[in-house]
């Protein structure tokens, strides 16, 4: 029976309405919701708040709410959500949930949304949220108006239980919710026997047990990882390559250890693949092979014939050539997607990553199979030029005056404790520290490597930090930083350690080891277009948001004050100002004497 007392008989039912959605919310499994302020959504948020169990946040700006959510979602793998207003306040969503479809992040997007009559009316913040998101969302489910009727009570609840269970489902990601409302907003309370029986029927259903969705299954096909074993039996020089991995991936380093060593194969592992730090003592590690494949002689030298990847697509620039020139079948174990830019993999096989590695390895230890001796030299040789790498690198670390890039970044990698959360920036520092850092306590790693951007990194580490409650250190660029200043007042609210570490190095600095900084090297002005240095003193931005601040200048000084920050339970921003050529420098200098020697080695 439905609610016609008109104006209160529809602030009742409304406050009912989301009573209900956000009671199935949280039974549903979904902890956390980040709230933007808004007046279309005050009825929402309201019994949000009022929903017992449920940890509702504040956060002033869209752009800023979205990126902590699935900083929230990348961390534990959970769903958060999400909460705005009509209008342009849920097109601020966007950024973010392109991350969360790429990466597989479970993210609910609730968005207040204007009665159907005032659509294109020309009504404030009125604009059409119908499918708003596009296909970066798994479904988008339209909520309509409150309706008080038993059965539209019961499609609601289903509605929310379905929206957490494709969040999560066999390809994770954003769903999309969007939930009308018509004034009055403000809740009320029963005030006729109507409104205290739909109290009461809301009350019954919330205590009714949902709908429990099995997982669909992701099992590895037995085909698939027989055919990859046959191909790496076979292999003279094979490798395994480890691209992108979240956090709960870090099981799988055993059953890899045994796999490589079985294989006698060389583990070729990204700082974001989880794997690098915690395999670095394995025999087989090579953690300087983005150098060497920066050589396009050495990349002749050590061409593999088959190349077993897991993981997102590599971060490296020297895998995609080596891979195209050497002609090595590719092997991929994949949990969503498709991740073969390069196209003409041999095998792509999807399946849940720790039992297809279980089931590969099982089937190359039926064979009792001793690696080939072509293999053994091949991992050796590039094992070999691994090590003497590493001194190259050492070297020309020394020789920079000041504050080098790779020093800084190995320095605050070193003073990271056990059991911290290190998230890598895009552009120049997830590379520095795949250049730079191969042996460090055991951390967590998190990146943003869905779409790859520099957008929303303060907020996404916010976000992790307040989920886990660990220490958590974010390394970024001074550019970075500009795109997410909002980030910060995110950050100033938390009450465990958050370490904000900027490498200063006077803007977007990986251009300049692309082809694109010969054009502008001659004339500032260009340059600027690409670098857009930002120039700012960042001491002024940590005051305004009340953050603690540091501006190492030394290594010693840095390793000081990063250690006192990630023990302290606040954020702090590191401004740390380096070299702003120095990471082109180095660079050029270690892969011109990388060349070198092995011209040296082959004649």
């Amino acid at each position: 029976m439905g609610c016609t007392g008109g104006a209160a008989d529809d602030a009742h039912l409304l406050g009912q309405w989301a009573r209900l959605l956000f009671g199935t919310l949280y039974a549903a499994g979904v902890s956390d919701l980040f709230i933007s302020p808004g007046s279309r959504s005050t009825p929402f948020t309201w019994h949000a708040l009022h929903t017992r169990g449920l940890d509702c946040h504040a956060i002033v700006d869209e752009r800023s709410a979205a990126f902590a959510a699935i900083g929230f979602a990348r961390a534990t793998g959970r769903p958060a959500a999400l909460l705005c207003t009509s209008g342009s306040a849920a097109a601020q969503y966007f950024p973010a949930l392109v991350e969360a479809d790429l990466a597989f992040l479970p993210v609910l997007v609730i968005t207040a949304d204007r009665p159907f009559e005032t659509q294109h009316s020309g009504a404030a913040q009125s604009i059409d949220q119908v499918k708003l998101y596009g296909d970066r969302v798994r479904r988008y489910f339209e909520l309509g108006l409150p309706d008080a009727a038993p059965s539209a009570l019961v499609g609601l609840r289903r509605a929310v239980c379905q929206a957490v269970w494709l969040s999560q489902g066999a390809v994770p990601g954003p769903v999309h919710l969007n939930a009308r409302a018509r004034k009055p907003l403000e809740p009320r309370a029963a005030a006729s026997a109507a409104q205290s029986e739909l109290t009461a029927r809301v009350g019954a259903l919330l205590t009714q047990p949902l709908t429990r969705h099995a997982p669909s299954s992701s099992a590895p096909d037995i085909g698939a990882m027989r055919e990859i074993a046959r191909t790496l039996l076979a292999a003279r020089a094979g490798a395994i390559v480890l691209g992108p991995l979240p956090p709960a991936r870090a099981v799988i380093a055993a059953s890899l250890a045994e796999l490589a060593s079985a294989l006698g194969a060389p583990i070729l592992a990204e700082a974001s693949s989880q794997m690098r730090f915690a395999l670095n003592s394995h025999p087989l590690s090579c953690p300087e092979f983005g150098w060497l494949l920066g050589s396009e002689a050495i990349r002749r030298l050590h061409a593999p014939d088959a190349l077993l990847c897991l993981g997102a697509t590599p971060t490296c620039a020297g895998f995609e050539p080596w891979a195209l020139e050497s002609g090595a079948a590719r092997l991929v174990l994949a949990e969503h997607g498709c991740p073969d830019p390069l196209g003409g993999a041999r095998v792509m096989a999807c399946g849940e990553l720790a039992a297809s590695l279980e089931m590969l390895r099982r089937e190359i230890a039926s064979v009792r199979h001793q690696p080939h001796a072509e293999q053994q030299a091949f991992t050796d040789a590039l094992l070999e030029s691994g090590r003497s790498c590493r001194a190259l690198i050492r070297e020309e670390l020394a020789s920079e005056s000041g504050l080098a890039e790779g020093a800084a970044v190995a320095c605050i990698a070193r003073a990271l404790p056990t059991g911290a959360q290190w998230m890598l920036g895009n552009s120049l520092p997830i590379r520095d520290v795949d250049a730079y850092v191969t042996d460090i306590a055991d951390v967590v790693i998190l990146s943003q490597r869905g779409a790859n951007g520099i957008d929303g990194l303060v907020s996404g580490a916010a976000g992790s930090a307040l989920a886990t409650r660990l220490p958590t250190l974010l390394l970024l660029g001074d550019v970075s930083l500009l795109h997410d200043l909002g980030g910060l007042a995110v950050a100033r609210r938390l009450h465990t350690p958050l370490v904000l570490a900027v490498l200063d190095n006077a803007g977007g600095r990986i251009f300049d080891q692309m082809p694109v900084h010969d054009l502008y090297e001659a004339d500032p002005r260009l340059g600027q277009f690409w670098r857009t240095t930002p120039g700012l003193d960042l001491r002024h931005a940590a005051r305004l948001f009340g953050l603690q601040y540091a501006s190492p200048a030394t290594e010693a000084e840095l390793s000081t004050a990063t250690r006192e920050a990630i023990q302290r339970n606040s954020a702090t921003l590191l401004h740390v100002r380096v070299g702003p050529d120095s990471a082109r420098a180095v660079r050029e200098r270690v892969l011109a004497r990388l060349a070198d020697s092995n011209a040296e080695a082959v004649a």
